[in-house]
């Protein structure tokens, strides 16, 4: 399960996460361009792509494990029965991609358990890399890297516009991860093009089994 907030002392409390300068930038430079929240993120792949390239790749995995695709929607969404309960798995594009373009979007697998068949069903869950061992995490940092290398140069349009901190958390997204990933971090699947799509879709069906085995043992 994802930890909660850790840190003690008034000024924790306070301190923006990472995240929330990385929103802040992308809105800082969408509000001086004069598009607003909302502006298209030019340069990278849709949401309908990553589902519709979820669907194809990793359709075939969930199959052999029970699962069945929900038909009436386009999004990557698989479900099966556990007792009067279901498990459902998702494909989860985040809601706050960068909209400048510059380091893209991300993605994350969602595992839950509970009594609709439905994405967002209450109840417990886990993420794709919280079903990993060390050794799949760190086939999952070597293609997080290899996309972050290809990233292009931050736009300096953009490093204009944002003040120390924003511009400090904006360029952090161009750094390689450096550090093994641990069990509990909140892993997101970094992409910008088909080529980043191509390397996540041919990782993520070979790493499937193990993860939907972790599912099953831990939420029946």
């Amino acid at each position: 399960m994802r930890p909660g907030p850790a840190g003690p002392g008034a000024a924790a409390a306070t301190r923006p996460s990472a995240g929330a300068c990385e929103r802040r930038a992308a809105g800082c430079f969408c509000r001086r361009a004069g598009l607003g929240y909302r502006c298209l993120v030019e340069g990278v792949v849709p949401d309908r792509v990553v589902h519709r390239k979820a669907l194809a790749a990793l359709g075939p995995g969930f199959a052999a494990e029970g699962f069945e695709r929900r038909a009436a929607s386009a999004a990557a969404v698989w479900q099966r029965p556990a007792g009067q309960e279901f498990v459902v798995a998702w494909v989860q594009p985040t809601r706050s991609p960068d909209t400048s373009g510059w380091y893209g979007s991300r993605f994350v697998i969602e595992f839950r358990r509970g009594a609709w068949p439905r994405t967002g069903v209450l109840g417990p869950g886990f993420r794709f890399c919280q079903l990993l061992d060390d050794e799949g995490r760190e086939r999952v940092r070597a293609v997080q890297n290899a996309v972050i290398r290809r990233l292009p140069p931050a736009p300096v349009r953009v490093l204009r516009a944002l003040d120390e901190p924003a511009r400090e958390a904006y360029l952090a997204q161009g750094r390689q991860v450096t550090r093994a990933y641990g069990p509990d971090h909140d892993i997101w699947f970094r992409y910008r093009d088909e080529r980043d799509l191509g390397a996540w879709f041919r990782l993520l069906p070979v790493l499937l089994p193990g993860v939907l085995g972790a599912a099953r043992r831990r939420l029946g």
